[in-house]
């Protein structure tokens, strides 16, 4: 897809999966989102700890609750409806 979403980060749901309150688009984006999004991780890009792999839903916790996240969409797996992301860790936006 390519496309570009943004929002907080509301729950974990695995060592790999999370909820997000999609709150700012990229104009440019071609798919449909809704308020909230489920997000299957491809990649995480944390600069605060850059070796951070996820392994269990509390080191997902630990490292996304509550942190403006911006992701970039690969794709929309049809069996699950969930987004597959490449995600990063950002400041949130003024």
């Amino acid at each position: 897809m390519g496309d570009g979403i943004g929002g907080p980060v509301i729950s974990c749901l695995s060592g790999d999966t999370f909820e997000m309150s999609v709150t700012h688009f990229r104009k440019d984006n071609k798919g449909e989102y809704g308020k909230v999004e489920r997000i299957i991780i491809a990649k995480v890009d944390n600069p605060d700890d850059p070796q951070y792999e996820e392994k269990t839903i509390y080191d997902l916790e630990q490292a996304l609750k509550g942190k403006f996240v911006t992701c970039n969409v690969q794709y929309r797996d049809p069996k699950t409806d969930r987004l597959i992301c490449n995600v990063f860790i950002q400041n949130p936006p003024e």
